[in-house]
């Protein structure tokens, strides 16, 4: 057994009796000792309670900051590291899209393999514990994406909980084949099914097809809708509107919602009623929509005035829950990223002003975002809960957000390490 002392964890993943009385909101934290016993912790209490357990190792980190493994809730690792090879030199949404169109000739199954295994390596020593990756499932590609992700599925298990959707135009469910592409994604694995669609006449009926099939087959949906600024782009609302319609009961996760902030504060307000009603959740892309957003055709020549967010404060105010992630790293839909949650939550908080919210800004990588993807016992410090804390050398939240690249240390069980990213040279 190990006996982790004077570890400052963030109230919001911690059971509320400990949270309680709630401590100064500029710094949201409680110091608690943290029994571990194997691979779950045994206990969690405020420091200074009762001694250690008998035969327990000890170790003081002396008020360091320890977040549970993060849980990140939307990427693309089909697409990750293709950067270098496929560069979207306009930054724009149209040339990404083009771009990796021609690029998927080199995603063979060593090339996948080698790229998202990389990526996954890259999560892990920062500290991430579950991942949802969306899988390109459009021809030829279909089985050799899927059976690659199946294969890492099976190597990470016990590491990484890594889940799968595909990805593809909705109205590719109510075509001639499409309960095949449903009918591969579960065979391979799939914990929902997942797609894409611009606003159309034909939309709810693409939507209720694909909702009957989920229920089929007892999955829910996990969908790409309105990542622009549009303001007549409103498949978050049409969304909702077919799971009323057709009382789905499996979880329905809506990621981007970016078009919804351009819309009339009206509007906005009765969408947002509709997505609490229907009991969506919502990914927000920060990193990526802030890269893509915005731009002019013609490339860099221009300051962006928008910036892609979704209405984060007014669905959490509205109690609609609320995750933030990767989304794609070093693709030409963003060139940059590490797979690192602590660098998406810094960057979350400072894009959407959550720190007007510090204590429950922490569940976007946490709590939140493991209730949004199914594992509501992960992003947790709880007793029962897997035994996995990433250590930072900050001690308050406010210095982790000055500095999120700081070095840190990962507790897996009852052993605690350095952690170490691979080099980016093992791409080359």
């Amino acid at each position: 057994m190990l006996l982790i002392k004077r570890a400052r964890v963030p109230v919001a993943v911690l059971p509320p009796i400990l949270a309680r009385p709630a401590p100064d909101p500029a710094e949201p934290t409680v110091l608690c000792d943290i029994a571990i016993d194997g691979a779950r912790m045994a206990s969690v209490s405020r420091s200074g309670g009762s001694g250690a357990p008998q035969g327990a190792r000890q170790a003081d980190l002396g008020g360091a900051l320890a977040f549970p493994g993060f849980v990140d809730a939307h990427v693309h690792l089909d697409k990750a590291h293709t950067w270098s090879r496929a560069p979207n030199r306009s930054g724009t949404f149209a040339e990404a899209l083009e771009t990796l169109s021609r690029d998927k000739a080199n995603w063979t199954r060593p090339d996948l393999m080698r790229r998202a295994g990389f990526a996954l390596r890259s999560a892990w020593e920062h500290g991430t514990r579950a991942i949802r990756t969306h899988v390109d499932t459009w021809q030829p590609l279909v089985e050799t994406s899927h059976a690659a992700m199946r294969d890492l599925r099976d190597e990470w298990r016990g590491r990484i909980e890594l889940q799968t959707v595909p990805l593809t135009g909705l109205a590719e469910y109510s075509a001639v084949g499409g309960e095949a592409i449903a009918d591969l994604a579960v065979r391979f694995g799939a914990c929902a099914l997942g797609g894409w669609s611009p606003m159309s006449a034909e939309l709810p009926r693409q939507l209720d097809r694909l909702m009957a099939i989920a229920a089929d087959r007892g999955v829910g949906l996990d969908l790409h809708v309105d990542e622009n600024g549009r303001q007549a782009e409103e498949v978050l609302r049409s969304v909702a509107e077919a799971v009323l319609r057709n009382r789905f009961r499996q979880p329905v996760v809506c990621g981007h919602c970016c078009s919804l902030s351009v819309q009339a504060p009206e509007r906005q307000r009765s969408t947002i009623a509709l997505v609490k009603e229907a009991a969506i959740r919502v990914v927000s892309l920060p990193l990526c929509n802030l890269y893509l957003q915005d731009r002019r055709e013609a490339g860099f020549s221009r300051t962006p005035q928008w910036r892609g967010l979704t209405l984060v404060h007014d669905l959490l105010d509205a109690g609609v829950p609320v995750a933030c992630a990767s989304d794609n790293v070093r693709d030409a839909f963003h060139a940059f990223g590490d797979f690192d949650a602590a660098e998406v939550y810094a960057q979350s908080v400072k894009l959407a002003h959550l720190d007007s919210r510090l204590a429950e800004s922490v569940a976007v990588v946490t709590t939140a975002a493991a209730d949004i993807v199914g594992l509501p016992q992960m992003g947790r410090v709880a007793a029962g809960a897997p035994a996995h804390l990433v250590v930072f050398p900050a001690r308050s939240i406010g210095e982790l957000l000055s500095r999120p690249g700081s070095p840190r240390r990962i507790v897996d069980g009852e052993e605690i390490r350095k952690a170490r990213p691979p080099g980016y040279d093992e791409l080359l």
